[in-house]
């Protein structure tokens, strides 16, 4: 406060209202509040502390009262007793289980606190600097715009004023929502980035894999946040087994791959519906496995390439021949497929088409690269070379579908079928 003896506030915690829990006092002054969640007993635990100067502190009926203090420190650690796994054993109902949260919480509390505020800032703006100092851009630098606040810059912008430092803002802006949810040895950036302000949000605030996580990442390198990628591979990693069982299962194909929604519990089949026009996205896993190549063409790191990336890029290449339909005339397509979220089901939709070609092209590249299984990319190069290709339109469009049944009205927000052109490579607007 500006002033002595005016900060006068009670904190409380709200529990998720789909777990069951209780509070119980951390010291003499925070909170800890234990509980698992009702559908799968996953526990969670989160504790609040609070220092003062002067004035006094309350912390019971699982509340802490601050009265007549001149300032206020609270301190939160939280956790779950979640473990990532690469090889889930799924007759074992503790495979995903590892820590304790009431003791890691409480490790990392007593750090925090022996720290202290300033500490903790400086050490994290260190840790965030240190990568988001990497990249600068300017954009028409001469050009001055007013300094105004982002939501009247926003407000010109749509009127079609130029404002070449909001472009500039946003760019960094992505950045820092990165570099603030995906970090090594966690999980990535859902559909909300890392924070959502209720239990449940659009699409569950979940991983979907019919183009938002992909696109959460679509700038990760290029923007030169390599290290933020690993999330996103070790998720990918975690889907491997279980996609493994899907593609058996689902399409009698070797490798792996998953759908549409996928989970941090190993889940890779289509979603429970009736409605395959939307739903039916069995290319999701390639197009997850692209990341892995692009996360080595950046960093040239080949160590990785061969533990770590090649295999899933492999495994995905092996997928995406045994789906595709071989045709009496020679050629190969994917049948059936569609473009995901806007059907109809088609026996060789061009979004499809689009990402077997990267997969195959990165699997080719990554085995020569590596020098290894000569045999696997002779065939990788055959089916390639004999894909049926991209078409033109009556109305000089790319074909979405196999025929020519595009809606030069349809207004549907997602243009899967540009995937060739981005973010692949075998569309060029030049050529």
């Amino acid at each position: 406060a500006d002033q002595p003896g005016k900060q006068n506030l009670t904190f409380r915690y709200a529990p998720n209202p789909v777990s069951t829990g209780q509070f119980s006092t951390d010291g003499n002054n925070g909170l800890v509040y234990t509980a698992s969640l009702d559908n799968n007993g996953m526990k969670y635990a989160v504790r609040i502390q609070a220092t003062v100067n002067g004035g006094t502190l309350n912390n019971a009926d699982g509340r802490i009262t601050v009265k007549e203090a001149d300032e206020v420190i609270f301190y939160v650690t939280a956790d779950t007793d979640y473990k990532m796994n690469f090889a889930p054993d799924f007759t074992d109902p503790k495979t995903y289980v590892g820590v304790n949260p009431l003791e890691t919480t409480q490790q990392w509390m007593k750090d925090a606190v022996a720290k202290g505020y300033a500490n903790l800032l400086n050490e994290h703006y260190k840790d965030y600097a240190s990568l988001f100092n990497r990249v600068k851009l300017e954009l028409n630098p001469t050009v001055k715009t007013a300094n105004l606040p982002t939501a009247q810059r926003l407000k010109n912008y749509r009127k079609g004023q130029p404002d070449y430092y909001l472009e500039k803002l946003y760019y960094q802006f992505g950045r820092y929502l990165l570099i603030a949810s995906s970090r090594p040895g966690n999980m990535p950036a859902n559909l909300q980035g890392i924070w959502h302000n209720n239990i449940d949000g659009p699409w569950r605030v979940d991983y979907h894999n019919n183009i938002n996580i992909q696109m959460n990442y679509w700038p990760a390198c290029s923007t030169n946040l390599d290290e933020c990628m690993l999330p996103l591979i070790d998720f990918i990693r975690t889907l491997v087994k279980p996609g493994e069982k899907t593609a058996q299962s689902y399409f009698g194909a070797r490798g792996w791959t998953a759908s549409i929604s996928a989970n941090i519990f190993g889940f890779t089949t289509p979603l429970e519906s009736q409605d395959m026009s939307w739903n039916f996205n069995p290319m999701a896993g390639p197009w997850l496995a692209t990341h892995v190549w692009e996360y080595y063409d950046y960093t040239k790191d080949l160590k990785f390439l061969k533990e770590t990336g090649y295999e899933l890029i492999k495994s995905s290449a092996n997928f995406t021949v045994d789906y595709l339909w071989h045709k009496p005339d020679g050629t190969y397509t994917a049948a059936p497929s569609t473009s995901p979220e806007h059907g109809p089901v088609d026996q060789g939709a061009t979004f499809v088409h689009a990402v077997v070609r990267e997969i195959l092209l990165d699997a080719i590249q990554a085995s020569k690269e590596l020098g290894i299984d000569k045999k696997e990319r002779k065939q990788w190069e055959h089916v390639l070379a004999n894909l049926v290709p991209y078409k033109i339109g009556r109305y000089g469009q790319l074909l979405e579908w196999s025929t020519d049944i595009d809606d030069p009205k349809d207004e549907h927000r997602h243009v899967n079928h540009l995937f060739g052109l981005h973010p692949g490579h075998t569309v060029s607007p030049i050529t």
